[in-house]
């Protein structure tokens, strides 16, 4: 079985030698396998890939990275491109040899691994060759999670005591409680309302405090984990004889 080197040799009907290999790029082990390689986007991956396909033996340094080149590779958007080639250089991948000039013509790229034959033109008082080597990861700041508003929002909670709440109904609503109004208790209070009245448990409980002078008639307790203030005659048993107790 033959391969490329050996097909490499032969000649052609004139005598002149044939090859059947053709044109690669490569880019060396020790880039890929670099943190900062691992660091950056596919799309600046891709492109240090189309670089690394221009490169021939002296032509390092006058590499280009138009986006009308780049296009028929894949790139969409101007946008993309600009921010692959930040990447890399950013890195230490490649180095901008000469700018966008006034005459239209393309900036030039050099890949830091190689070297620099053709120095005529370019602008390399910056050059650093395997920049990438010095290249260290910037910490991202995590920002701190803000916690969710309640206020208004339904959702369901668990009460301090489940054994002694078992069978009752629970609230629809988690930061409000039911208090039996005019008719659902015998000899309950008139509060002018025929439907329950919902008090908040958090802050506005203050501000639906009764008079001073009906202050003593109201009793506080904990119903479904939450602590209310209700008429003393809508006491239950147990709530009277918890707070004869007291």
């Amino acid at each position: 079985m033959t391969n490329g080197r050996d097909n490499a040799g032969k000649r052609g009907p004139g005598g002149a030698k044939t090859s059947t290999r053709h044109p690669y790029a490569a880019i060396e082990h020790r880039v890929i396998d670099s943190l900062p390689y691992a660091d950056m986007t596919f799309s600046a991956r891709a492109l240090l890939l189309l670089l690394a396909r221009q490169l021939t033996r002296d032509n390092n340094g006058h590499l280009q990275a138009s986006f009308k080149w780049c296009k028929r590779y894949g790139f969409g958007s101007e946008h993309t491109l600009r921010v692959a080639i930040a990447e890399l250089i950013g890195r230490g991948f490649i180095y901008r040899t000469r700018s966008h000039g006034a005459n239209g013509a393309w900036s030039k790229y050099a890949v830091t691994w190689l070297p620099i034959t053709k120095r005529e033109g370019l602008f390399l008082d910056g050059f650093d060759t395997c920049a990438w080597r010095h290249w260290q990861p910037v910490e991202k700041k995590s920002s701190r999670q803000k916690l969710p508003d309640d206020s208004g929002r339904k959702c369901s909670f668990i009460p301090q005591d489940p054994a002694k709440s078992a069978g009752k109904p629970t609230a629809e609503n988690a930061p409000y409680v039911l208090i039996p109004c005019r008719g659902a208790v015998p000899g309950g209070v008139d509060l002018d309302s025929d439907l329950p009245q919902r008090v908040k448990s958090s802050g506005a409980q203050k501000n639906a405090q009764p008079e001073k002078s009906k202050l003593l008639d109201y009793c506080k307790v904990t119903r479904y984990g939450e602590q209310i203030l209700i008429p003393r005659e809508n006491l239950t048993d147990a709530e009277r004889r918890e707070m004869a107790e007291r």
